[in-house]
């Protein structure tokens, strides 16, 4: 079985931002550095490579690391950075020691490049994670991406070309889906699956968190992107307190991710990527509707469904077309 689906997303991408660029005859001083196109080209080039010779020959874990904070610290050079932690207009804490003012962010300082090289690399690892079962990853990567579409278009966030983004790559996998879900013809790899976990890493930092420190959000920003990235991040979570408690390598692999359990419990494949999809595309909802962008979410998710059944329902008539050939083919030739 192939390997190297993160070549697709990767020339898919790279081309459709090439061609969007050519049109637009140049990217905006904000496009490039606030809402961290640059920074996802040069990053997401490096974690790109990484993969795809981890793919071709088994690299070491610390070798892997090493570049993944590389191209964390390529992607914070060039503006994806977290600043600051917005905290809700709302929110008010006073423990004497402490005191967190609704309204008033907490400033990062020197803690925001080692805080951003971590997010962008736990992401891209949490991706990588739970690429372990037929359509699993890339579906869930594409309805993280098109939470994150939805997020940044909405009036109190207003970061457009990191939805731009967004869509780019929410349509990267959704195309890629079509030969990934079971029965999978081709495997994301480690190169799809660093390269799609690190985009959406910066994205949802770029058009969720940068938008959110402008912005009145009711809730924290960091709910809204636990919400965007609930399934792997909860399952990267379980998978390192589960390993250091046996004593084990967080690198170690194993079968006690949550997808394992599920089929292990007797559900298909196809089952469990439908119940993994519905949760992670519900906490999309809430996510949105934090931001007032729940109706929009809505109609996109309606959107994809009526495509995605429309070129089911071709593929299956495709099929049901060449299975009639090939039982006819053997009478002609016996006559």
């Amino acid at each position: 079985m192939p390997r190297l689906g993160g070549v697709a997303i990767y020339i898919s991408i790279l081309t459709t931002v090439v061609t969007l660029i050519a049109i637009a005859g140049r990217l905006p001083k904000d496009a490039r550095f606030a809402e961290g196109i640059a920074g996802i080209a040069v990053g997401g080039t490096i974690i790109f490579v990484l993969g795809l010779m981890d793919d071709l020959e088994n690299l070491r874990a610390k070798t892997k690391l090493l570049v993944q904070i590389l191209a964390g610290c390529a992607a914070y050079s060039l503006g994806v950075r977290i600043k600051s932690i917005p905290i809700p207009a709302s929110f008010d804490l006073d423990l004497g020691f402490i005191h967190l003012t609704g309204g008033v962010p907490i400033e990062l300082g020197l803690l925001s490049l080692p805080l951003t090289v971590l997010w962008l690399v736990g992401v891209a690892n949490a991706v990588n994670l739970i690429d372990g079962m037929d359509g699993l990853a890339a579906g869930v990567s594409a309805i993280s991406a098109l939470t994150i579409w939805s997020v940044a278009l909405g009036d109190s966030i207003a970061r457009p070309h990191a939805a731009l983004m967004a869509a780019v790559m929410a349509g990267a996998l959704l195309g890629f889906l079509r030969w990934n879900f079971n029965p999978a013809r081709i495997f994301l790899g480690d190169s799809g699956a660093y390269l799609t976990g690190f985009i959406l890493a910066a994205i949802s930092i770029t058009g969720v968190i940068k938008g959110a420190a402008a912005a009145t959000v009711i809730v924290p920003t960091s709910l809204l992107v636990v919400f965007i990235l609930f399934f792997p991040l909860l399952d990267t979570s379980w998978a390192i307190v589960r390993r250091v408690a046996k004593g084990k390598s967080i690198f170690s692999p194993d079968r006690l991710h949550i997808h394992h359990r599920l089929l292990d419990a007797g559900l298909d494949q196809k089952k469990v990527a439908y119940i993994i999809y519905g949760i992670s595309a519900l906490l999309g909802l809430i996510a949105t509707f934090f931001v007032g962008q729940q109706e929009y979410y809505l109609k996109l998710l309606a959107g994809v469904l009526i495509m995605a059944l429309f070129f089911a329902e071709v593929l299956n008539r495709h099929r049901q077309r060449g299975s009639r050939a090939s039982e006819k083919a053997p009478e002609s030739e016996s006559n």
